[in-house]
């Protein structure tokens, strides 16, 4: 199916209006105003649509940011048709994304994500070799779509370097020595649950160059069957990320297991020079 993908620029209303409605069917809200798109392609930003066929299955909306006297172009919203995921869309995607970055003289590219949801950790970390080590607390504030609704809007800030060399033989190493950061276990219910005892201290310090931390693999699942569990994900993440953080560690990578958790590979900055 991915070979018959195209990736195109969204240009004209025509276009933009088959965005916003594919935006409303993925998150259920808050579709872009047709007037906010088309002024953002029009003056320096860029909408991305992938398509099958002539049927538009997914979208990357971006538009110039700056940062210190430093331009970028910042990622500020990615979907694909539920049909369509987890097959490699989101990838082309921001693939086209670079090469539209490297063409306009773009270094970096920048998004947001909910530090919860395994599938763009997947994509930003394992995929794309993206790093982050800022977080923001209720970033957006009572989001109401589907995605986002009942927790609040933490995000973690990814940064992708577009010519930034590749340090993979260094991550494997680092990955194979560390340890989690917390235990995780299973509920009765079977759901994954974090440092069940409450065993983490933000006045701690971290010495060793690596460390893991569990994610669930399946957050959205967690909040239908038990939202008291989601909220306790949020708030143990947001400690524990805020202070490795805060003692200089960066997430680098996600390792994948089998079933239940994913985990975060975080590692001491000045190691890879972040």
């Amino acid at each position: 199916m991915l070979k018959r993908v195209r990736i195109q620029k969204i240009m004209t209303s025509t276009e933009i209006a088959e965005v916003q409605t594919l935006n409303a069917e993925i998150w259920g809200s808050q579709a872009i105003p047709l007037h906010q798109l088309l002024a953002v392609v029009q003056n320096g930003g860029l909408v991305l649509g992938a398509y099958l066929g002539e049927k538009l299955i997914g979208f990357n909306y971006c538009f110039v940011g700056c940062r210190e006297g430093m331009m970028y172009l910042h990622s500020h919203m990615i979907g694909v048709e539920k049909t369509y995921r987890e097959q490699g869309v989101g990838e082309l995607l921001k693939h086209a994304q670079q090469e539209y970055a490297k063409e306009h003289g773009f270094q970096l590219v920048r998004w947001l994500f909910d530090p919860l949801e395994a599938r763009m950790a997947n994509l930003s970390f394992l995929k794309l070799n993206a790093f982050s080590y800022q977080y923001e607390n209720d970033y957006y504030g009572p989001l109401q779509d589907d995605f986002n609704e009942g927790l609040p809007s933490d995000r973690i800030v990814i940064e992708w370097w577009i010519e930034r060399d590749q340090v993979e033989d260094s991550l494997d190493e680092l990955e194979e020595e560390a340890e989690g950061i917390v235990s995780w276990s299973l509920t009765v219910d079977g759901l994954p649950v974090l440092d069940i005892d409450s065993e983490f201290r933000r006045d701690q310090s971290f010495y060793k160059d690596a460390y893991l931390l569990a994610i669930p693999q399946f957050s959205q699942k967690i909040k239908v069957e038990s939202p008291r569990l989601a909220e306790d994900w949020r708030y143990k993440v947001r400690t524990i990320l805020t202070t490795l953080f805060e003692q200089n560690y960066a997430i680098v990578r996600m390792k994948k297991h089998d079933e239940y958790v994913h985990s975060y590979l975080l590692v001491r900055r000045s190691l890879l020079a972040l």
